[in-house]
């Protein structure tokens, strides 16, 4: 779960990409829904410091713990309960871009997403990001940023749809194949979940549901598996080699901006103070 924010950063907005973040009081979102209609947008709330009860333009009511995650597709009614408004983070983002990834949300209705293991790393990462300052100017780095939190939110809606067909035995044989692709072939820049799943032969929403659970999804995975390779190539190639460009391309990301936002994101220590430590445990060594 998200930490509890100051109030500083209430009727905070970024936009990164297609997708927006915003932190708000939720008595705030119906004049921010008159102000940006959703029309064929989905809404992903998480109250950060009290619960709310919110429904979609239909459907029934429902209660939202603080921390927990809802989405709905259309405009979000949230129930006036005569307490302080909550504050919420809200998630606005085009419904093409979950359904590119093979989900279906029924339109109209609010939906909960109890159990996943990824709510707190969604949580936490859009965040950090409202708080962080300036806008992501870089395009590459912008669309690094706005792919890894779809990543998240799409692992966190899988993760809340328990899966009716395929055993856990199944999910965990299929989870591991695909592991098996990234740790060979994470140099190629043009490797994705959805070639991974037609080299597999199964649908990407099959490959997508078989890492439910696991705490992580098939795009982190390959970012893993690049980050990891990057921070050996830190700490073994000298000289013009060892240039960030250069481990960009050896490493299979498209730029050196988005090798050093995925390094980040994994390790949690910028690429440059990450080589600036492990040079000084070097030096003493060779001197």
């Amino acid at each position: 779960m998200p930490a509890r924010p100051a109030r500083s950063v209430t009727d905070r907005s970024r936009t990164i990409g297609d997708l927006t973040i915003s932190s708000l009081p939720g008595s705030a979102v119906p004049a921010l829904q008159a102000r940006e209609p959703t029309g064929r947008r989905l809404q992903a709330v998480i109250p950060l410091d009290g619960s709310i009860t919110l429904s979609g333009p239909v459907g029934p009511l429902l209660a939202l713990p603080q921390g927990a995650l809802a989405v709905v597709q259309g405009d979000l009614r949230i129930a006036d309960d005569g307490r302080d408004p909550a504050l919420i983070l809200l998630l606005r983002l085009p419904v093409h871009i979950l359904a590119a990834r093979g989900l279906r949300l029924r339109g109209g209705v609010a939906r909960a997403c109890p159990g996943s293991s990824l709510f707190a790393p969604l949580g936490e990462f859009a965040h950090a990001l409202l708080r962080s300052g300036p806008a992501l100017r870089d395009t590459t780095t912008s669309r690094a940023t706005e792919r890894s939190l779809v990543e998240l939110l799409t692992g966190a809606l899988l993760e809340s749809d328990p899966p009716r067909t395929d055993g856990a035995a199944l999910r965990a044989l299929l989870r591991e194949r695909a592991v098996g692709v990234v740790d060979r072939r994470f140099a190629d820049p043009s490797l994705r979940p959805a070639g991974i799943a037609r080299e597999l032969n199964v649908s990407l929403r099959h490959l997508q549901r078989s890492f439910e659970g696991s705490g992580t999804t098939l795009a982190l995975e390959i970012r893993r598996a690049r980050s990891e390779y990057a921070a050996l190539l830190l700490t073994t190639l000298t000289g013009p080699d060892r240039s960030d460009p250069r481990i960009a391309l050896r490493a299979g990301f498209s730029s050196a901006d988005q090798l050093r936002t995925a390094f980040e994101g994994h390790f949690g220590v910028p690429m440059a103070h990450y080589r600036h430590a492990r040079a000084a445990e070097v030096l003493p060594a060779s001197a």
